[in-house]
């Protein structure tokens, strides 16, 4: 049954407090629909109150009939149903990351209008599998292991995060409601379907709960971030604290010289992320990747030049001083 292991995730991992109300995001697909006649199922015992929203991205033909579906499923379920329309911005690099912040802003919008204090979204376990392994082909590091979080900060909720994908559509498939197809789900042009598709089954056979062993990364990943991330937080400040008096004048805010050559006796796994903190705070840019950090602190430890996005520069004299500077000649590029 379902139901016991949706029960256990949502009060193990402290997803869902009573008397709260729940806004659950339905596709219209066997995933959501899981979630929301399973939450229904537990919603007395939980002492939860649920509404459901669909969102039609605009993107393909059908998308308001997988809304009606939607629908159709809030109304056997007896639960309160509301349809989003957005726009998505298609010359926004990937089209599926403005879908889905796009997606997610309006959930959020909608949950803040009806008091809804957390939003249910239907990943699996499998989901989390296939997301651990496209992280690590893109190599990864321990944030990017971290993959679907459980409960997000701005109370997005998995309560399916613990159940395979196949006990979840065998549930709805029992309770013989319609059910959406999302095309997008058998085109190989995403990885997500090639991992799923070519990768796993191999994986698979050789070890049967890899699906399992990869999620329990995931958490191991979180654990760790949650330990670390305070510490970090810690040496950014103290980063900050060692920008040299005398670079104001001239320095734009809030680059400048910097003496640290304290950082490098910090362990790699505080050092790098304390760096990623102090750099996002500078360049205030999501563009930051896992190669500019490394690069930073390569240039702290032997000196050099690394390239970092919006024009900033550092440059390292190889003592454990660094500059952060702007170049005005490469900040379109």
């Amino acid at each position: 049954m379902l139901s016991p292991r949706v029960r256990r995730t949502v009060r193990e991992r402290g997803l869902i407090a009573p008397a709260r109300r729940v806004l659950v995001a339905c596709s219209g697909g066997p995933d959501s629909a899981a979630l929301l006649f399973v939450l229904r199922e537990l919603a007395a015992e939980l002492r939860i109150e649920l509404e459901v929203a669909s969102v039609d991205h605009g993107l393909r033909q059908g998308a308001q009939a997988d809304v009606a579906i939607a629908r159709a499923q809030a109304e056997r379920a007896y639960v309160p149903f509301h349809a989003l329309r957005v726009d998505v911005a298609r010359d926004a690099g990937s089209l599926q990351a403005a879908a889905r912040a796009a997606r997610y802003g309006a959930l959020l919008e909608l949950a803040s209008r009806l008091g809804a204090a957390r939003i249910a979204v239907g990943h699996t376990r499998d989901d989390q599998a296939e997301t651990v392994l496209q992280r690590v082909l893109r190599g990864a590091g321990l944030a990017g292991l971290a993959a679907v979080t459980p409960l997000r900060a701005d109370g997005v909720v998995r309560p399916l995060i613990d159940c395979r994908r196949a006990e979840v559509h065998a549930y709805v498939a029992a309770l013989g409601v319609p059910i959406a197809e999302d095309p997008s789900n058998d085109d190989p042009g995403f990885t997500r379907v090639r991992v799923r598709r070519d990768l796993l089954p191999v994986l698979l056979r050789e070890d049967p709960e890899v699906l399992s062993h990869l999620a329990s990364l995931a958490d191991d990943a979180r654990d760790a971030i949650a330990l670390i991330e305070p510490l970090a937080a810690r040496l950014a400040q103290r980063i900050v604290a060692s920008r040299a008096p005398s670079s104001l004048p001239s320095a734009p805010e809030p680059g400048g010289m910097f003496d640290l050559s304290w950082l490098r006796d910090e362990p790699r796994a505080l050092r790098r992320p304390a760096l990623k903190i102090w750099l996002t705070a500078i360049l205030g840019s999501r563009s930051l990747s896992r190669a500019h950090i490394l690069a930073v602190d390569d240039v702290i430890t032997r000196g050099g030049e690394a390239w970092l996005p919006l024009g900033w520069t550092a440059l390292g004299t190889g003592n454990g001083h660094l500059s952060v500077t702007i170049d005005d000649t490469r900040v379109n590029q």
